[in-house]
């Protein structure tokens, strides 16, 4: 057995080397592959493709298009130009052959297709200015196209316009999130009418003038700030809102927080324009103007501080003693609104929430224009003091809140609101949060800012007679629906609860309310998280008696219409599809009475919701769910849990919003203040 063995592998040696002394052996051929970055390309467009050889050094190949030049062009470096037309069939074969082997060949397809080219394909446009489009159509014969602006055909107010012929013109304010509150760009599109499936893009920067350095004597509403607001690493902007006297003394309105980082400025620095984030280099305040310096500033981080405001005293012949605000005037020449001062005249007249219409021309978002939401609201904001120091919370009280997220960004702070009505000071915006802009009363601010005198002289606006501002009128006003940013989500179960209730109760109510024509069961939308006895009643006939707040635990809602095809009890489907038709609702007319009882039971019980946790804020609003009737409104912290906030306090009713904390800076904008 061993013998065997050991002969075999002799035997397998011997062989072996036979094999390897006499024959020989052929090398491999080579192997051609063929790759894209992309399986697709436009007509006319080009796209390179790349040919490795393997069992070859020589990595050398011819290119070929399959079908000729009906199909397209490639070059010897491999770049493939699609044809200008769509080929038969559309995908196309491209071959390299080895330089070494012409039987080594590697393939790929690559589809040809109709696409659009869109140009430019970025911009930076002004509010209200205008830039033109143009698109072509490649691999097609019609060059029709359909525009649109963020997906809305012709675009819209809010966003921007764009004609048929691709004429686009800038959005009246800067573009911001509805729900963020960041200022965002837009969407310029081009769909093709032969097919809709095909489009093209471009991007839309809108910018304010607002942000823009001037030249000496500057228009205020603009950027600017504090010359030691930077760091190693980052710098802020925000607003110089208005220009205020004081015994013959001009000087800068804005907040402490922009003029005075927030308690940690000294009396005498250089307030500049534009701010540091705006400098042609960014963040070196030598790229700027100084305009005024420090001169006073209200304490934030006292204990209730009154507002958040500081003044700078002007540089002679540095700002326009007129006060002139950038787009605040009551006229629109060739549609864009002209640059006038305020009205010199602090607002003295009801502020109705949901009701007063209300404008500002800011840093950021420049001209914008909504309505009060809430007055006499105790609010907690959160501050740095200085720029990336260490954070803080300001509590205040009695100011004013702004309807909706797109009125104010980070970089507004300082901004004056004004009447739209008369341009008479409202309000200095100060902080905001995904939803509301919050601002110190106008009066509160020039009062804490007299000076040593005994008495003290107050300062007041440096202004004109009242005025409209025109801008808020005009076809790119941001216009806020009150009801618009509320939607109203209640569960299966709060639904079924409401069903219940409302079946054991539609007899005695319609009995006890003859103007209820008809009673079901949606959203509340002061409380969106809960479910509502819906009362539709007849517009103008006089109540009997109040419509009741709560029946059973559940939030009513009351819906006036003429008539309706149904009375009694409704179901859901029924409920929702006369909701739709009856519209939106008429505007809140709380009287003057109804909200002075509604401030008296906020300030009664404010004090100990704001120690609650997840209460941001409470003020005085309308009911959305009765717009006739004033309500307390409670802000809530969005995502954190609070206790349970009864539906009404003393017989007024209790409306609940939810928000992100209130923020001097970065609200809706990464840096600006």
């Amino acid at each position: 057995m061993r013998r065997r063995v050991f002969f075999f592998i002799i035997t397998a040696a011997l062989l072996s080397g036979i094999v390897s002394c006499g024959g020989s052996s052929a090398p491999p051929p080579p192997v051609v592959t063929v790759t894209s970055t992309v399986p697709q390309v436009v007509a006319g467009g080009s796209v390179a493709f790349s040919a490795t050889v393997r069992n070859t050094s020589n990595q050398g190949v011819t290119w070929a298009v399959g079908g000729g030049s009906a199909n397209g062009t490639i070059s010897q470096s491999g770049l493939y130009t699609a044809p200008a037309q769509v080929p038969n069939p559309a995908q196309v074969t491209i071959t390299a052959t080895s330089q070494v082997d012409s039987a080594a060949t590697g393939m790929a397809s690559i589809t040809v297709i109709v696409g659009i080219v869109v140009s430019p394909p970025s911009t930076i446009v002004q509010t209200l200015g205008v830039t033109t489009f143009s698109a072509t159509v490649q691999g097609s014969s019609s060059q029709a196209v359909t525009w649109e602006v963020d997906g809305i055909q012709g675009g819209s107010p809010s966003v921007g316009t764009i004609s048929a012929g691709g004429t686009f013109q800038a959005p009246e304010s800067v573009p911001a999130n509805a729900s963020s509150g960041q200022t965002v760009g837009v969407t310029i599109e081009a769909i093709a009418q032969a097919n809709p499936a095909v489009s093209g893009s471009a991007s839309v920067t809108v910018t304010s003038r607002n942000q823009l350095s001037q030249n000496l004597p500057i228009e205020l509403g603009t950027s600017g700030g504090n010359a030691n607001n930077v760091t190693t690493t980052e710098c802020a902007s925000g607003t110089l809102g208005s220009l205020v006297t004081r015994a013959g003394t001009q000087f800068i309105l804005s907040n402490n927080h922009i003029l005075a980082d927030s308690d940690a400025g000294n009396i005498g620095d250089a307030i500049i324009q534009p701010g540091l984030i705006d400098t042609a280099s960014p963040c070196v305040a030598a790229d700027a103007s100084t305009v005024a310096h420090l001169s006073q500033f209200i304490n934030i981080q006292q204990a209730n501080p009154p507002a958040d405001a500081a003044i700078a005293q002007v540089v002679s012949g540095a700002v326009n003693t007129s006060g002139t605000i950038i787009e605040l005037g009551d006229s629109a020449p060739g549609g864009i609104p002209a640059d006038e001062a305020p009205s010199s005249t602090v607002f003295s007249g009801a502020l109705v929430p949901n009701v007063t219409a209300v404008a500002k021309s800011g840093r950021s978002t420049g001209l914008t224009c909504s309505t009060v939401e809430a007055t006499s609201t105790d609010v907690s904001v959160k501050y740095t003091e200085g720029l990336g120091g260490p954070s803080f919370t300001a509590t205040y009280t009695n100011q004013i809140a702004i309807n909706g997220g797109t009125f104010s960004a980070g970089g507004d702070s300082g901004s004056l609101i004004v009447a739209q009505s008369n341009a008479e000071p409202v309000a200095l915006l100060y902080a905001g949060s995904m939803t509301d802009t919050v601002g110190a009363p106008a009066q509160t601010v020039l009062n804490n800012l007299g000076d040593t005198s005994n008495p003290p002289h107050i300062p007041t606006f440096v202004g004109t007679s009242d005025h409209a501002v025109a801008g808020c009128t005009s076809s790119g006003a941001d216009a806020f629906d009150a009801t618009a940013q509320t939607t109203a989500s209640p569960s299966a179960a709060e639904l079924s609860n409401a069903e219940a209730v409302k079946n054991q109760n539609t007899p005695q109510l319609m009995s006890r309310h003859p103007a209820v024509l008809a009673v079901g069961v949606a959203g509340s939308l002061d409380r969106p998280d809960r479910a509502a006895i819906i009362l539709f009643m007849r517009k103008g006939e006089p109540l009997v008696r109040p419509v009741p707040h709560s029946v059973a635990g559940v939030p009513t809602r009351v819906i006036f219409v003429d008539s309706l095809p149904q009375n009694g009890a409704l179901d859901q489907e029924s409920t929702a599809s006369f909701i739709k038709s009856a519209g939106a609702p008429g505007p809140a007319n709380p009287t003057q009475q109804d909200l002075a009882a509604a401030k008296t039971v906020k300030e009664k019980y404010s004090a100990s919701l704001m120690k609650e946790p997840g209460i941001l804020g409470v003020g005085v609003t309308s009911s959305l769910d009765n717009p006739s009737e004033a309500a307390v409104m409670v802000f809530v912290e969005e995502g954190k849990p609070h206790n349970p906030i009864p539906l009404e306090l003393d017989g007024v009713r209790v409306r609940v919003k939810s928000t992100d904390k209130f923020r001097a800076y970065g609200w809706g904008h990464p840096k600006p203040h």
